[in-house]
């Protein structure tokens, strides 16, 4: 899925030669925002139903993508999914770091990273047993690797991993990345369906109640923003996002960037964390970012792809992601740990960090959003050696 890698020059940031004709040209910026800011009114108003409670606003907005896209209406591709992705995401980011007081919420990570080592096993085991049940043909060790690295990070894992072991098949890779895009996002419309179901609550609802005070009271405590407030946030997030990339690319490391924006702004938000007490809005502004984000998720998903895709490899994911699901519980149950954070462990492995601090956002689980991109890039860190694990024991 390259919508999960840290890197933000994904391969929807682009239109291929080539490209199908749609209602709404790729190359016109203008209309394609008109229907992302509109799916995201969208998303935000039904969310405020009894359904939309439910499966939640963001759910709706990539099924809605999802549906325009592959009816032809908006692309898969174009540059302003690029914008979204290179720009709108780091800064969404590090609008939401910005109340991440590391003092206080360092208890409550270190929970999710539990969660999140329960997880990573789920995966190694999901995808050992997958390749013993299931015939992936010749490449059944590649596959076991390129797919245990990525849904223990992300797709620079799965990059990284197939360059590694030397897995340059075309129509294989080409048949790996639909089933990742298109499983891997439905995965992630399960957990978002199920994230705040009341059955999952009332099972791991240690200390969640914690979550929830926490946002209230920030909710009552706070103004409406004002003019200054955005402003504030909005340069303090951009001078991140500015100084992460620069430090990145000095040490020849340009793809990581969002490990040292992250840094930068939880320094900034623990040092000053009286003063940034007094501003207000910045997380409004990260939330439509991110219903943006979560729009061009959908738009990039091709379901006809997924049908010429491997049926063995369809399954074999479905096999990882129960076994990966069956480990997170566990640990839930074992540690007593809440569904937030078995949520926020659990796409932190199959969607990297730009997804389960976007969970974090949508769901308003602030404490948990420095574990987000904490346990996410840890994925990043151990799953090449996950994915080439999986290659040398399966060879």
């Amino acid at each position: 899925m390259p919508r999960r890698g840290l890197g933000r020059t994904g391969s929807r940031a682009v239109t291929t030669p080539g490209a199908i004709a749609t209602l709404v040209p790729a190359d016109n910026a203008f209309a394609l925002l008109a229907v992302f800011f509109g799916l995201a009114a969208i998303g935000a108003r039904l969310e405020r139903t009894r359904i939309g409670q439910r499966v939640s606003g963001v759910m709706i907005v990539i099924a809605l993508a999802m549906a325009l896209a592959n009816l032809g209406v908006i692309p898969r591709s174009a540059p302003t999914y690029g914008v979204v992705w290179q720009i709108l995401v780091p800064l969404s980011i590090a609008l939401f770091l910005l109340r991440a007081d590391l003092v206080s919420m360092v208890v409550e990570g270190g929970r999710t990273l539990v969660a999140f080592v329960a997880g990573v096993f789920g995966v190694v085991a999901g995808a050992w047993l997958g390749a013993l049940l299931l015939d992936l043909g010749p490449h059944e060790a590649e596959f076991a690797a390129v797919f245990g690295a990525t849904y223990t990070g992300g797709s620079l894992n799965y990059a990284a991993v197939a360059e590694a072991i030397g897995f340059r098949d075309p129509t294989a890779l080409a048949a790996g990345i639909a089933i990742d895009n298109v499983v891997g996002l439905g995965y992630l419309l399960m957990v978002g369906a199920v994230a705040n179901a009341a059955l999952f609550r009332r099972h791991f609802g240690w200390r969640s109640e914690r979550l929830h005070e926490a946002a209230d009271g920030d909710a009552i405590n706070r103004r409406p923003p004002s003019l200054i407030d955005l402003s504030i946030a909005l340069a303090l997030a951009a001078l991140a996002c500015a100084s992460g990339d620069a430090i990145a690319a000095a040490i020849g490391q340009p793809s990581y960037g969002i490990l040292f924006i992250t840094a930068i702004m939880v320094a900034i938000a623990t040092i000053g964390r009286r003063w940034l007490r007094g501003l207000s809005g910045e997380d409004l502004v990260a939330t439509l970012f991110m219903y943006l984000f979560f729009a061009m998720l959908g738009a990039g998903a091709d379901l006809r792809a997924l049908l010429d895709a491997a049926p063995a490899l369809f399954a074999y994911v479905l096999v990882l992601f129960a076994v990966h699901i069956a480990f997170v519980l566990l640990a839930g149950r074992l540690f007593r740990l809440n569904h937030a954070e078995l949520v926020i462990a659990s796409t932190a492995c199959i969607g990297g960090p730009p997804i389960a601090i976007a969970f974090a956002v949508l769901f308003g689980w602030r404490r948990l959003a420095v574990p987000a991109v904490a346990t996410g890039i840890l994925g990043y860190v151990v799953g090449n050696f996950v994915g080439i694990g999986l290659y040398r024991g399966l060879s």
